[in-house]
């Protein structure tokens, strides 16, 4: 983490006595025009209405909730967290990340603009209305049946019928 934030007056930073980061608060919606990358800190919890323009890492954090209306131009990437659901609304424009995570279920239309990684996710079944810009890595989950409006923009990787 770097020594210094700068923070406007509607939102909030808390960080622990170690350091460490586990909190973002503000006045939705916040917008982050970049990157955000909170890998590896305590974050807990997201504000809702949080818009990441460039891309959101909250891999090895232990989050467990993701905010809804949770907007991500760029990838997404919740590796190594634990999260067990993702909320409605979800947009994601580039990769979505969800390997070695909780996650049983997607949320139906779920649309990502790159490639979703679902590989060694406890996921059985995809979504009506899934759509994939970019390769669908399926690699250790169980899902043996895809739903017949099903996109997807490139390969599917790990399928077994």
């Amino acid at each position: 983490m770097p020594d210094n934030f700068y923070v406007n007056a509607v939102g909030t930073l808390q960080i622990d006595e170690g350091g460490k980061l586990y909190h973002i608060h503000g006045k939705t919606p916040i917008v982050i025009t970049g990157n955000l990358n909170l890998e590896g800190t305590q974050v807990r919890e997201l504000p809702e209405g949080l818009s990441a323009g460039g891309d959101l890492n909250l891999s090895d954090t232990p989050i467990q909730k993701l905010p809804e209306g949770l907007s991500v131009g760029g990838n997404l990437d919740l590796y190594a967290t634990q999260i067990r659901e993702l909320p409605e609304g979800l947009s994601v424009g580039g990769n979505l990340y969800l390997g070695g995570t909780k996650v049983r279920e997607l949320p139906e239309g779920l649309s990502v603009g790159g490639n979703l990684n679902l590989a060694d996710t406890q996921i059985r079944e995809l979504p009506e209305g899934l759509s994939v810009g970019g390769y669908l890595d399926l690699y250790g989950t169980q899902v043996r049946k895809l739903p017949p409006d099903l996109k997807v923009g490139g390969e599917i990787l790990g399928f077994k019928s």
